[in-house]
Parts: structure tokens; C-alpha cells; sequence
């Protein structure tokens, strides 16, 4: 056994004798990534999503509206239909962005209330920690006397950068994504429609993504076609614009998210051995059951046992490192799944 394993086993046994430390530590994970998540989030939406005035060849201008999707993007829509009637007249772009960060905070209460019930409480309280700290961050980002820096001003002003508009999207897209993955990896949400994600996810046994996809492509409409209501039509190519950037920006940030978050992942692994052993020790140490099928050899016409074994995408390296440990002559294929019907154990989320 290597070092760093024989030190990991200590750690474990360790904090498995000492229950207070390991809660304490766990829920030390869960906000140090509700923090984060939350940081890199408000991040990419006030540098990235939210246009801004920028200078272009010496002009300036509005640049383009991207709706994020989400609670923010049900945030966007009201802002955007508050002005449209007349409601938010006279208000600075500053004002706006508060408005948005208070409707993200409001919003989102009842949903992490349904989380609390229907998923964990631990995952809804610090899924609040994180919106919470969203929405301060989002505040600070977007008020020039707390954040100098305009990071939508470097994008347009950078000669590099051919087209400015679509690199706010990709930029936005990956930081969006990068910031629900994490919250994700430590048990939590980064809230909204992300909840609804996860828990359709975790009732269907498939991946997070496309949930997000679906239930955004509602808002992201919603919020294109009123951009263009907002122009009373005399600009509608620049909403039509903004929805396929959003169409791009959603499929980015999502495709992000299946990425990094591999709770929901299936592997089949097929083990071929001649071990009578190998399948009670993986029994004994993953939570799931096997199927074993009586095989021969086409060459040498020797008995075969062939194991299948379905595991999260997380604990494929530990089966595999196990099986080649009880038999180093097993041959091993491991085959992706995009769903899984039947009882598959996944830890449950607290």
C-alpha cells in the first residue's frame, strides 16, 4: 500500500471514531463550496451578463442583454417587464442590478423551502448560504465604488477579441457552469432552478444538465420576447440575437455541469475473471449489487465468471483498483450509461 493511502486510512478511521469532527468538517466542505460557487458566480454575472455601457470605436453603447436563465434570469424578466411599463423610469443601471439581486434573494426562498423537505435540510440551509452570499456579491460587483474594474470595458476594448459580444457568453457560460458544479460537488445548489434540477436528477437517476435545459429555455424565451416588446419592434433583430446567444450561453453552462458533477454519472463495468472471490469483495465493499454470468473461454475453453456492475462514475477507479488487487489477470471494460432504470443506491443527500 502506498504512503498517501496509508495516511488516508488513518484520516478516515480517524475522523470515523470521532463523529463531532467529521460533521464538522463536512459541513466546513459544504460552505467553503457555497462560498465559492457563490463568488464565481456573481463574478460572471456582473462582469459578463450584465451589459453595461461600453466604448466601441469610440462610441458608446449598450451591449448585448444575455438572459442567464434560472431565478437570475426570472429576476432579468421582471426587471425587464417593470421597465417596459414604465415602472422603473429615471433608475440607474445600478438600481436595476439591485433590484435583480433582491428578486434573486426573494425568489428563491420559497424554492429552498421545497429543498428542505424534499431533498435535505442540510442541502437547502447552505443552498441559502450560497444565495445569500449571491446576491451580496452580485451587489458589490456591480456598483463601480465597491469593484473598479470593468471587465465588459476590457472584453470590447481588447483589439484581440474579434467579436466581443460572443466571448461575454462564453466567458459568462463557463463561470455560470463552474460555479453550479462546485455547489453541486459539495452537496449543495446554487438555488433556483438548479434545485428542481437536482432533485428531478436524483429521482430519475440521469444527469443534471438537460433539467436545467429544459426549464430554461421557458425563461430565456420569456425574456427574449419582451426585450423585443421593450424596442416596441423598431430593434427586434437585437432580441433575436440575444435569445440564440442565451440558447448558446444555456447549453455551455449546462454542458459545464454535466462535466464536473459526477454524482449522477452510471459506469457499467464488465469484469471477466476466473476468481470465485472477486464478486463477494466487491459486494462487501461498494453498495451495489452484481449480476454474474457463467462464460468460457474461446481460446483456452476455460470457466469464466463475467461480472457486471453498475457504480457511480466516482467509484469506478476504486473497482477497478480492487478487482486487478484480487485478480491481476482480469480483463476490464468500462462503458458509460445515460440512465439507469431499477434500484441503484446513491448516498443520500442530507
Amino acid at each position: 500500500m502506498k504512503k498517501s493511502e496509508k495516511i488516508k486510512r488513518k484520516i478516515n478511521d480517524y475522523l470515523f471514531d470521532h463523529r463531532f469532527l467529521r460533521g464538522a468538517l463536512e459541513h466546513l466542505n459544504a460552505f467553503w463550496h457555497a462560498f465559492i460557487a457563490a463568488l464565481i458566480f456573481a463574478f460572471g454575472f456582473a462582469s459578463f451578463i450584465t451589459p453595461g455601457i461600453v466604448e466601441v470605436a469610440g462610441e458608446m453603447r449598450e451591449g448585448l442583454h444575455i438572459a442567464t436563465g434560472g431565478v437570475s434570469g426570472v429576476s432579468q424578466t421582471i426587471a425587464l417587464a417593470l421597465k417596459i411599463n414604465g415602472l422603473l423610469d429615471g433608475i440607474s443601471g445600478d438600481t436595476v442590478s439591485t433590484v435583480i439581486s433582491i428578486g434573486y434573494l426573494v425568489i428563491n426562498i420559497p424554492i429552498l423551502t421545497f429543498a428542505f423537505f424534499k431533498i435535505g435540510k442540510r442541502f437547502a440551509i447552505y443552498s441559502l448560504v450560497n444565495v445569500g452570499l449571491s446576491s451580496l456579491f452580485i451587489f458589490m460587483f456591480t456598483h463601480p465604488e465597491i469593484f473598479h474594474i470593468n471587465i465588459t470595458q476590457l472584453i470590447a476594448q481588447n483589439p484581440m477579441i474579434y467579436n466581443h459580444e460572443l466571448v461575454r457568453v462564453l466567458f459568462g457560460a463557463v463561470t455560470v457552469g463552474v460555479s453550479s458544479a462546485l455547489a453541486y460537488r459539495g452537496d449543495v445548489s446554487c438555488g433556483g432552478i438548479d434545485v428542481f434540477s437536482y432533485y428531478f436528477a436524483l429521482r430519475k437517476s440521469s444527469s443534471i444538465g438537460k433539467y436545467g435545459i429544459l426549464i430554461n429555455s421557458v425563461i430565456i424565451s420569456s425574456y427574449s420576447i419582451l426585450l423585443v416588446i421593450s424596442t416596441r419592434g423598431s430593434d427586434w433583430e437585437s432580441g433575436v440575437i440575444a435569445f440564440f446567444f442565451s440558447i448558446l450561453y444555456l447549453f455551455v453552462a449546462n454542458l459545464i455541469i454535466d462535466a464536473i458533477n459526477l454524482r449522477n454519472k452510471k459506469i457499467q463495468v464488465q469484469i471477466i475473471t476466473n476468481s470465485d472471490y472477486l464478486t463477494p469483495v466487491l459486494i462487501a465493499n461498494f453498495p451495489h449489487s452484481a449480476t454474474v454470468v457463467n462464460g468460457e473461454g474461446a481460446y483456452s475453453h476455460q470457466a469464466r465468471k463475467v461480472i457486471f456492475m453498475v457504480v457511480s462514475s466516482s467509484q469506478v477507479k476504486d473497482v477497478v483498483k480492487l478487482a486487478r488487487k484480487v485478480d491481476h489477470n482480469a480483463f476490464i471494460t468500462i462503458t458509460p450509461l445515460s440512465q439507469v432504470y431499477g434500484n441503484f443506491f446513491i448516498k443520500p443527500v442530507e
